[in-house]
């Protein structure tokens, strides 16, 4: 099956699949608590992008996934995803934000605040783990989830992630740039612009 919209995997693609969800209003305020919760909502967005076909089955790919082991890749982030095989598309992610944390039974025994779930095809295996590279060093440069456990709105947590894709795009071409300045002028999602589960 080809899904629209296929580009090849970006030669550097380090958070610019973040990013790109962050253009497209992808970052919502969780009301779940629990892990179940945030899986269903994100899988839920992701399931909606048009790209996405509609058989995908996200949401228990992902659970499926999390059976083999936790996703929580650094204190207070977690990283879900869904890998399907025989499609050709672009890697998509959701963000889901909760101030108070939610109980991911991560290793730690840390809450998660920030969850990004991914939806990837196959032939994108390797973009994928460029783009958790990126994010593993931008949550060390940043100074982890404490940078944004400190925002007290939804905006400011969507700056506060700007401030890591700039980590960990390490680039200031005019490209960059302009892209970063045209997120920064869209206006901030509301809290309760996030549907209700």
């Amino acid at each position: 099956m080809l899904v629209r919209a296929f580009r090849p995997p970006d030669p550097n693609p380090s958070m610019r699949i973040l990013l790109e969800a962050l253009q497209a209003g992808r970052l919502f305020e969780l009301t779940e608590t629990s892990k179940r919760g945030a899986f269903e909502f994100l899988g839920r967005v992701l399931e909606a992008i048009p790209e996405i076909p509609d058989d995908s089955g996200v949401v228990e790919a992902m659970f499926a996934r999390e059976e083999t082991g936790n996703t929580a890749i650094a204190p207070g982030v977690a990283c879900p995803h869904a890998r399907v095989e025989g499609i050709n598309a672009e890697i998509f992610c959701a963000l889901g934000w909760s101030a108070s944390g939610i109980d991911y039974a991560a290793e730690d025994g840390n809450r998660v605040h920030l969850v990004v779930a991914y939806w990837i095809p196959d032939c994108q295996r390797v973009g994928f783990l460029k783009e958790m590279s990126g994010l593993a060093k931008a949550i060390t440069a940043s100074g982890g989830i404490e940078s944004l456990r400190k925002c007290e709105t939804l905006g400011e947590v969507r700056h506060g992630l700007l401030d890591w894709v700039t980590v960990a795009l390490n680039e200031s071409s005019p490209d960059a740039r302009a892209r970063m300045l045209r997120l920064s002028a869209k206006p901030s999602a509301s809290d309760d612009s996030a549907p209700k589960s």
